[in-house]
């Protein structure tokens, strides 16, 4: 409070050297002094924005924007918990006359509140919120719908079983696939697949990526050596296996050491240890 009434001083009396010095204050302090909306207030006020009829379409999508904003900062993004804002958001996700594009925002806001943070992901496993995460990766009508719901889930699943365990339960594996030629797609899903094997490998999951031809894919990606995003997760996703103990075949080794051959051009733009990692797995 010190700091912030040195700074009061020296914006009234415009001293910019004195106000360098002091660096700017702490919105929450000055929320506190001129008698503005917490974070908190913010938060729950921007999904009741969402909820109102009469709203524009445009207007709640500045209130959903905003509400990511705040639940950048790790505190708040496990306010929406404390708040009980879970079930209203993934309320509003599942309404069929929402705009895609609010629900576009929605899963932004899931995928940025759950990722690298195990109270969030708690807290959105308890709400029941990926079955509808997955039905909209699964529908595909709106692609950055779909695009945006798989980001969403991978941050949901990483590295938390409970939500994997889900995940399975709700036939999620059925968005593996790789028949599809979109790049965008192609990288979220090896990103659910990064995420799935961040909860470890047994023989079911075992059988199921060989079912998917998952190894394969991977290969096919190295030696087409096209685009780096890629490339870089495909090498990623083999690092996994290899640390998994993942049991490569012959074949397998054989095709993902061809590709490795075919990228290590491009050595400076990549994960050096995910090359290095990948090329132990077709050496041993």
């Amino acid at each position: 409070m010190e700091k912030l009434l040195h700074w009061t001083i020296a914006q009234q009396a415009g001293d910019k050297a004195a106000l360098e010095k002091i660096g700017e204050p702490d919105p929450k302090a000055l929320s506190q002094l001129f008698g503005g909306p917490d974070e908190a207030t913010l938060m729950k006020e921007s999904i009741k924005v969402v909820q109102t009829p009469d709203v524009s379409t445009s207007d709640k999508e500045i209130a959903l924007e905003n509400f990511e904003m705040l639940i950048e900062n790790l505190d708040n993004a496990n306010n929406i918990g404390n708040l009980n804002l879970w079930d209203p958001l993934n309320k509003i996700l599942a309404d069929a006359k929402t705009p895609v594009d609010l629900k576009v925002l929605i899963c932004g806001i899931i995928g940025t509140a759950v990722q690298n943070n195990p109270k969030s992901q708690e807290d959105f496993h308890k709400s029941d919120g990926l079955g509808e995460l997955i039905k909209l990766a699964q529908d595909g009508t709106n692609k950055a719908l779909q695009l945006k719901a798989l980001y969403a889930m991978s941050s949901a699943i990483r590295d938390y079983n409970p939500g994997y365990i889900q995940f399975e339960k709700l036939q999620g594996w059925k968005l593996i696939h790789f028949d599809t030629t979109d790049p965008k797609l192609q990288l979220r899903i090896l990103s659910l697949v990064s995420s799935i094997l961040s909860n470890g490998l047994d023989a079911k999951l075992e059988e199921e990526l060989r079912k998917e031809n998952l190894t394969h894919f991977l290969a096919l990606v190295l030696n087409k050596d096209s685009n780096t995003s890629l490339v870089d997760k495909s090498l990623n996703v083999v690092s996994q296996l290899n640390k998994l103990k993942y049991e490569f075949t012959l074949e397998e080794k054989y095709e993902i050491d061809r590709g490795i051959q075919v990228v290590e051009g491009l050595s400076d733009k990549l994960n050096i240890d995910d090359l290095n990692a990948a090329k132990k797995a077709t050496s041993t």
